[in-house]
C-alpha cells in the first residue's frame, strides 16, 4: 500500500537557508574560541538555536570587536531587536593599554626611511 501522504521534497532555497545557517554558526564559533577560549556548551546551544541570518551575522561582528566575553554574552542575551554596534565596547584592543586599531594613527616615519611610491 502507498503512503498516501508522501513527503513533500524540500525546496533548494530551504537547503540554502541551512546551509547559510549553518555556515554563519560555525563562523560565529570560529571567531569565538580563538579570542575567548573554549566556548561554553550552553552557549553554543543558544547559537545552535538561532535561525536568523541577521543575528548570527551581527554576532559575528559582535564576537570580532568585542574586548571581553562579558560584553558578548551581553549581545547574545539582546536578541534580534539589538542592531547597532557602537561605542567604546566595540574596541577590540582596549582591553591592551596603549595598543591602537591597525591604521588608526600611524607612528611618525623617521627622516632617513623611504618614503613607500606614492606618498
Amino acid at each position: 500500500m502507498s503512503n498516501p501522504h508522501p513527503q513533500r521534497p524540500q525546496s533548494s532555497s530551504d537547503d540554502t537557508r541551512r546551509a547559510f545557517l549553518r555556515g554563519d554558526r560555525e563562523d560565529l564559533l570560529a571567531v569565538l574560541a580563538p579570542r575567548f577560549g573554549a566556548v561554553p556548551e550552553s552557549v553554543q546551544a543558544h547559537i545552535a538555536a538561532c535561525d536568523d541570518t541577521a543575528t548570527l551575522e551581527r554576532l559575528i561582528l559582535v564576537a570580532a570587536n568585542v574586548p571581553d566575553w562579558d560584553s558578548f554574552l551581553r549581545e547574545l542575551d539582546a536578541g534580534p531587536q539589538a542592531f547597532k554596534l557602537v561605542g567604546a565596547s566595540y574596541e577590540p584592543n582596549t582591553a591592551e593599554p596603549g595598543v591602537t586599531t591597525p591604521g588608526a594613527t600611524r607612528e611618525p616615519r623617521r627622516q632617513d626611511e623611504a618614503q613607500p611610491k606614492g606618498e
